[in-house]
């Protein structure tokens, strides 16, 4: 580990537990685990669900994830507003590297983006360019229409059928 990595922020870690918990034994070693980063100096919360219901009703993607799935969920480890874990307790491995990972500055990218590759952004770690491109730079008239293609079957007098008739109408 660099001393970059020593000298780093750390983002803090939400965790939610079910309460009362599937295994004790295993609730118990997490949380000592927990404890001990805490004690180091990482910024971890941890929530329990008897005792803090406020923080399960108000945590929005928390609530989203629990309407949608169930508590089979919990245990939910939050990085910021980004669920990285559920349905299991983080190790003590994930949480160091969720906390150094979310303390680095990102470069923010589009939605779209997200999707391509592991760079996040199919130009390799670069930040997307913010032109219009596509069919919206042809509806902005920013970019020509492509040629239609030569050939191709006639079709004749079409209908709109969303929008009823438009043209010569169909034959009777």
């Amino acid at each position: 580990m660099s001393d970059a990595d020593e000298t780093a922020p750390l983002a803090a870690l939400d965790i939610f537990l079910p309460s009362p918990p599937p295994d004790h034994d295993q609730q118990e070693a997490f949380l000592d685990a927990a404890a001990e980063l805490a004690m180091a100096g990482q910024p971890i919360t941890v929530y329990l669900q008897d005792e803090d219901a406020w923080a399960f009703e108000e945590c929005e993607p928390v609530r989203a994830l629990l309407d949608s799935a169930g508590e089979s969920a919990l245990p939910i480890t939050l990085l910021g507003l980004d669920i990285v874990v559920t349905s299991a307790y983080p190790t003590t491995e994930q949480m160091t590297r969720f906390a150094r990972a979310g303390g680095e500055a990102r470069v923010p990218t589009s939605a779209a983006a997200a999707a391509c590759g592991p760079s996040g952004t199919p130009t390799g770690g670069a930040p997307m360019p913010r032109e219009a491109g596509g069919f919206a730079a042809q509806l902005m008239g920013v970019a020509p229409a492509p040629a239609r293609p030569a050939g191709g079957p006639e079709i004749g007098g079409r209908r709109n059928l969303m929008g009823g008739d438009h043209g010569d109408g169909l034959p009777e």
